[in-house]
């Protein structure tokens, strides 16, 4: 789906691009997140009036929608009818409940359907009988309104800049049920659906699957028939309508197997489209490359103008605003949707990143497929890419991969879903080693457990464990459920040296507060005339040492250098002999709970440390509970010798023979 950076990232993503590109690229990157916070915003207060939550489980299952809608553009009208087959998960059936805005009007009832009764976001249908688990049932119901009346932008009555009729639909997450009748959510999908649309005969209607026909009607309109063969959330379908200029293209994915690839652009972009779209077999075989075949390979790719400001990866159609070289990367993350999102969906909006943090990934992907900046293809490209989706650690940004609250459209497509979901799969990758990596993601997209249907992050999960062998669970317990990183900060000293080896000993620190991240880390040791090393060192401790040996004598070291982890490094420098107790770091400052305080001694006979309050009083003696070599470490949890507990305010620390006293401030 859309692809959310700020412009200052992007401006330096793309500044070797002409200036026009750039801007394109801006709006790629930053007006595609900005614009979709601004929409969510519009209903938000509205849906929270209506005390809107995710739909529940319901005792159905959904095997197949027909969805006719007719459309009356000068009234901001649309008349439809929905055909819904289903199964009864249950021994008592007499009632479904289905999502619809109470903007939409009921008109009649047929099948099943007995009478209704219609509330603010759902509609609850009586059925003409007790249906049995495992039975079979159909209904009908014939509607209209007027889905835009709520200023929401699920379906919209726009126009063209020269005033040509324009209406197109964005339904992600919770939109569907604003312009048809049903059970919206992305854990049940039908297994096939048909699609008519009515329109005036000067249109054209791009949506999802295959065009079975077009019928010309007797009074000036024409009636588009699309099938979908797959199984689709209710969320991507979806409708793009007007005097779009077509064209198309075809896939050739083997020597003697082709698929459609169907563009509907306006009118005024069909040149420009007709060039760049030259690159989508590109996309495509990178793509299948590295996940398996395009999952709708009987059916078509394309895309489709709206006006929404940004991208939305609908089945097989997916909607774009701009017609641009600098949206490559935008029609990339589209694509990857394809495979995750549209044929593995997320079951549940808390597990967003599966979406959209794969999506995101996937442009990376690309740009080691293709080059990235002018650099060539291969991991240069693609460690180049993933810097740009440092927005966490660059920004402070604070909220965790995993969405608590699901009732807020804003916080379901936070920026930290996008670039941290790609990162836990950047991370995922060196962990468990590229050809580990890409068996995991063709096998969880392909698994028929959940392969055109939905899945969990325990879903994924299970795949990457049954496939690496690891119990990954740390790994993700503390990259999707806690908030920022890793900060490391390291300095190693040279043991001994002889012609022969050199001992070297480096020390790490994690010094960010809980969670204490279990990572494997990259350290490069640097000896000159091109003649460096990397090893790999486990690292799942607060304080850890790591002794190793060496052929020679290195220049220099670097930790995590090529950024597989998504991190802060600083490296203290080599310490040398002093008769002082030298306080190195003292983190968290202020603290709430407790604070750490790392010095460096050379001296064990003096092993104390003193806290002071501001009076200049001795409150607290504090011995190392750590210390690895030189390094000694100690905890204050704010309490005095006589276990009392300090009132916040500021507190000095002191050694004996130490140097300067470091100020700490405790806080409630």
């Amino acid at each position: 789906m859309k692809r959310f950076k700020y412009i200052s990232l992007l401006l330096a993503a793309f500044f070797l691009l002409a200036a026009a590109q750039a801007q394109d690229s801006a709006d790629a990157q930053d007006f595609l997140f900005q614009h979709k916070q601004k929409i969510a915003g519009r209903h938000l207060d509205f849906l929270k009036r209506k005390s809107f939550e995710q739909s529940p489980e319901r005792a159905f299952d959904v095997r197949y929608y027909r969805l006719r809608i007719r459309t009356d553009y000068p009234n901001k009208k649309i008349y439809g009818s929905v055909l819904i087959r289903f199964t009864s998960r249950s021994d008592m059936l007499n009632k479904i409940t289905l999502d619809m805005f109470e903007w939409l009007a009921v008109d009649s009832l047929a099948g099943a359907a007995q009478s209704f009764v219609q509330k603010s976001l759902s509609i609850d249908l009586q059925l003409n009988r007790v249906y049995q688990k495992g039975e079979s049932c159909s209904l009908e119901i014939w509607y209209h309104g007027n889905p835009q009346q709520t200023g929401a932008t699920w379906f919209n009555f726009d126009k063209l800049q020269d005033g040509t009729p324009h209406i197109w639909t964005q339904s992600e997450p919770y939109g569907a049920r604003y312009w048809w009748p049903c059970k919206d959510t992305p854990t049940d999908k039908p297994d096939s659906m048909d699609i008519y649309v009515t329109v005036p005969a000067e249109e054209l209607v791009g949506s999802n699957g295959t065009l079975i026909a077009v019928q010309d009607n007797a009074d000036g309109t024409k009636t588009f028939h699309w099938h979908e063969q797959y199984p689709i959330a209710t969320y991507l379908v979806s409708l793009a309508i007007t005097r779009y200029a077509h064209f198309q293209d075809y896939y050739h994915y083997s020597a003697t197997d082709s698929m459609l690839l169907d563009y509907y652009v306006y009118p005024s972009y069909l040149d420009v489209a007709e060039e760049l779209f030259k690159e989508m077999p590109d996309y495509l075989d990178a793509l299948s490359f590295y996940f398996g075949p395009y999952p709708f390979l009987k059916e078509k790719y394309g895309m489709a103008q709206y006006h929404w400001g940004g991208a939305m990866e609908h089945q097989t159609l997916t909607s774009i605003s701009r017609v641009s070289e600098g949206w490559k990367f935008v029609y990339v993350h589209e694509l990857g949707h394809q495979w995750f999102g549209d044929a593995v969906t997320c079951a549940s909006w808390q597990d967003i990143w599966l979406n959209e943090g794969f999506a995101t990934y996937s442009e990376a992907l690309y740009a080691e497929w293709a080059g990235y900046e002018g650099l060539p293809p291969g991991e240069a490209s693609l460690h180049q890419y993933m810097v740009i989706k440092r927005y966490g650690e660059q920004k402070g940004q604070d909220r965790t991969v995993f969405v608590e609250d699901t009732t807020s459209v804003g916080n379901i497509f936070d920026r930290v879903v996008y670039y941290k979901g790609a990162w836990v799969l950047h991370m995922l990758r060196h962990v468990v080693g590229d050809e580990t990596f890409f068996d995991i993601l063709k096998s969880y997209v392909s698994d028929p457990r959940w392969k055109y249907a939905s899945a969990r992050t325990s879903n994924f999960k299970q795949v990457c464990e049954e496939k690496s062998g690891l119990d990954l669970s740390a790994f993700f317990d503390q990259w999707l459920n806690y908030p920022y990183f890793p900060r490391y900060e390291y300095s190693w000293v040279v043991k001994n040296s002889s012609r022969e080896y050199s001992e070297i000993r480096v020390d790490i620190t994690q010094t960010q507060e809980d969670p204490v991240y279990q990572m494997p880390i990259d350290l490069t040791f640097y000896f000159g005339q091109g003649k460096d090393t990397t090893l790999v060192v486990q690292n799942n401790l607060r304080f850890q040492s790591y002794d190793i040996k060496l052929p020679q004598k290195p220049v220099s070291l670097a930790l995590d250098p090529k950024n597989w982890i998504l991190r802060q490094v600083t490296q203290q420098p080599a310490e040398a002999y002093s008769a002082q107790v030298r306080f190195r770091n003292v983190f968290p400052n202020p603290f709430r709970e407790y604070i750490i305080i790392h010095t460096v001694n050379w001296n064990p006979k003096k092993p104390e440390i003193y806290v002071y309050n501001i009076l200049g009083q001795k409150v607290r003696r504090l011995l190392p509970f750590e210390i690895t070599h030189y390094n000694y470490y100690y905890k204050w949890y704010g309490y005095n010798e006589q276990a009392f507990r300090m009132p916040p305010g500021i507190y000095f620390l002191r050694a004996p023979g130490g140097d300067k006293a470091r100020k700490i401030v405790f806080l409630r």
